[in-house]
């Protein structure tokens, strides 16, 4: 059990290492641009052509965006009372509560731990996650909301595309898949190198909020990825993934919007810092419990 612990956490840990050392070495490169590359061409490839090769029917992909609402709704109704009664700002702090890293950290786990139909399990789970982020998100922190960015999210296209391939029974070209498949596996290194060379440069604000909050997203997301896999009667590879997409802790997104905004920077940062360098321990303990309470 240590060591298929360790096969899964390791590598996701030495890649985030990387990412820091890089940064304090001095070896910069755009953070933006190559930000860019993964939200829109990387992940999106990954995503079409790890979905159309998948085994698992549409209903099987379903239920996993499915429990992705879920956790977010229980998610958002333990995190209501808990930053009214804080008398904390509502719309930042709910969008760090609600919306955890949901794909340059658990995207990778789910593929170490649970091989590629693992990751064709997270991505559902992803794109709920992801395009709220990216909408309602925006506009829990900044105060207006971006439909374009809705309808037009290269996620949402990708996913679409995909689902029509499998409704359809569509043939994709060996060179399409191919293409989108060499794109789609710099999708997993990239975000984690990125993840890693961004957190040394986040100021860790108020250290204070930072812990309660880091705290309450781990905890509320844990509780709730419980409660939704109890519910829906998940078990195996469905349970292991929705409760590792559930754990993760505060998105990096959350940070970038409020210093683009300045809506609390600092403590919003704090946030990020503290509940990733938290996940960073606890990731082999979350790798074993999930290997232990839903074994495949």
């Amino acid at each position: 059990m240590l060591l298929a612990i360790l096969d899964i956490t390791l590598p996701v840990l030495l890649m985030l290492g990387i990412g820091s050392i890089l940064y304090v070495l001095k070896i910069h490169f755009d953070s933006k641009t190559i930000g860019i590359l993964i939200i829109k061409i990387a992940t999106p490839c990954l995503t079409f052509s790890t979905l159309v090769r998948t085994e698992f029917t549409l209903v099987e992909l379903s239920l996993s965006g499915v429990a992705a609402i879920m956790v977010m709704v229980l998610v958002a109704a333990l995190s209501l009372p808990f930053i009214k009664l804080k008398g904390d700002r509502l719309g930042a702090y709910m969008s760090c509560l609600l919306h955890p890293n949901s794909g340059n950290l658990p995207l990778p786990l789910c593929l170490l731990a649970f091989g590629e139909k693992g990751l064709a399990l997270a991505f559902p789970y992803f794109v709920i996650v992801s395009v709220s982020q990216n909408t309602f998100g925006y506009a829990m922190i900044a105060g207006n909301l971006k439909w374009k960015e809705f309808f037009f999210h290269p996620i949402v296209i990708s996913v679409t595309a995909a689902f029509i391939v499998k409704i359809t029974d569509l043939t994709v070209p060996n060179m399409l898949l191919n293409t989108t498949s060499y794109l789609g596996y710099t999708a997993i290194p990239l975000p984690l190198l990125l993840l890693g060379y961004a957190l040394p440069q986040i100021s860790a604000g108020n250290i204070k909020i930072g812990i309660v909050y880091a705290a309450a997203r781990l905890v509320f997301g844990g509780i709730s990825g419980l409660c939704v896999i109890y519910v829906l009667g998940l078990t195996g590879m469905l349970a292991g993934v929705v409760m590792i997409m559930a754990s993760m802790p505060v998105a990096l997104l959350n940070f970038i919007i409020a210093a683009e905004r300045n809506v609390e920077p600092n403590n919003i940062g704090g946030i990020v810092i503290v509940s990733s360098l938290a996940m960073v321990v606890l990731i082999p303990l979350l790798v074993w419990f999930v290997l232990w309470a839903f074994p495949v």
